[in-house]
């Protein structure tokens, strides 16, 4: 998960598993948790027989269970059994339980769009790249609703770019933050490219962005990634990144899942102490 997460000391012995986001969830708390964050990523199937065996008889809350299953036979929303469940669980604050309801009304009325794009959005901040950018094109080669303005379709192009930078892919990476660009005229996605470019040395800074930026602006853009690659090469990983940008695709996806686990191990090590 993103975060850490203060729970009691009971521990389930079979935890329910997130395959989307490759983990388990070992306490009430974790899967309030789980809810609370992540409620974009839920499915209608989401409310399962797994997921109720794991509150009646690995969490030790079968009243909870016989309410969700009440409400579900009563044909009640998924949206207002998630509710119940958190309000169930003891978790959340009475303000922050308001946020997650106005979570879901916003569901309730956003396009089709918008709410794959949430989706595909907490995918990205999960590092679940591919999956993240089956969604963003998967939005862009779907049906058009009203959800799809000029200024979301930019802030897609971005996202999407920024999906295709953490698979290493610099070329396509760059495409979707030109598109971005064109859209949205940010000027801190300009400055995404420039660093873009300079991690990558495969990808040349566009013409267009020379003339867009002042060399002033850049030189300050460049102290700014001059100081970023010091913090990095200082930690040892901006050698290992830089390295990765020089294999050809193959061995550079086999170099990814390779730092990524090493990366994934000294978190391990660092949350232990």
């Amino acid at each position: 998960m993103s975060g850490l997460i203060l729970c009691n000391d009971t521990k389930v012995k079979n935890p329910f598993p997130v395959a989307e986001l490759g983990i388990s969830l070992y306490s009430a708390e974790e899967l309030a948790y789980y809810i609370y964050n992540y409620v974009f990523l839920l499915e209608a199937d989401f409310i399962s027989e797994p997921l109720l065996y794991f509150i009646g008889t690995e969490l030790a809350m079968p009243r909870l269970e016989e309410k969700i299953r009440k409400w579900a036979a009563d044909q009640s929303d998924m949206a207002q059994i998630l509710y119940m469940i958190l309000q169930d669980i003891h978790y959340y604050s009475d303000a922050e339980l308001a946020a997650f309801k106005a979570q879901l009304e916003w569901m309730r009325r956003a396009n089709p769009s918008e709410r794959t794009k949430k989706k595909a959005d907490y995918l990205l901040q999960n590092r679940k790249y591919a999956a993240a950018i089956q969604l963003y094109d998967n939005i862009a080669q779907g049906e058009q609703d009203k959800g799809m303005t000029k200024e979301f379709m930019g802030a897609l192009c971005h996202n999407k770019g920024i999906a295709w930078a953490g698979l290493f892919e610099g070329e396509k990476a760059l495409d979707c933050l030109e598109k971005a660009y064109e859209l949205l005229e940010k000027e801190s996605i300009l400055k995404e490219i420039y660093f873009l470019c300079r991690m990558c040395g495969e990808v040349k800074l566009p013409e267009a962005m020379k003339l867009a930026v002042s060399a002033e602006e850049q030189f300050k853009w460049q102290e700014e990634y001059e100081t970023l690659y010091k913090h990095l090469q200082y930690s040892g990983k901006g050698r290992k990144v830089e390295a990765l940008w020089e294999k050809d695709s193959i061995r550079r996806k086999e170099g990814i899942q390779k730092l990524l686990t090493e990366w994934k191990k000294e978190y391990r090590e660092m949350a232990k102490s």
